[in-house]
């Protein structure tokens, strides 16, 4: 019984870490938890970047599906458009987006 409540607090641990945020604007927990409606089961993540002087967000869906785009938020939740996806599109507000951005960080995973 012992193993097994130890196995259940490590599996409960686990699962919170991945599904807390860790930074980000305040608008940032209502977009998630509507990204996790939609997103892989696993290996997705959300990272934040700088561009264009101002923090984004890229909603990282992970890999369980062919051509899903990943989103680029705004500090206010708003979106400025995707990345990848069928097109493979590349720019943001008609820059490249990996020329002009530099990572932050990881502030969610599952």
């Amino acid at each position: 019984m012992r193993a097994f409540l130890s196995l259940l607090g490590l599996s409960f641990l686990t699962w919170s870490c991945g599904s807390r945020l860790h930074g980000g604007p305040d608008c940032l927990p209502a977009a998630l938890d509507a990204f996790q409606t939609w997103c892989c089961a696993s290996s997705a993540h959300v990272d934040e970047y700088q561009f264009q002087g101002q923090p984004v967000y890229l909603f990282e869906p992970g890999t369980c599906g062919a051509d899903m785009p990943t989103y680029v938020l705004d500090a206010q939740c708003d979106t400025l458009g995707f990345l990848g996806g069928f097109a493979g599109f590349t720019q943001i507000q008609g820059l490249d987006f990996a020329a002009n951005s530099s990572f932050q960080g990881t502030i969610w995973h599952n």
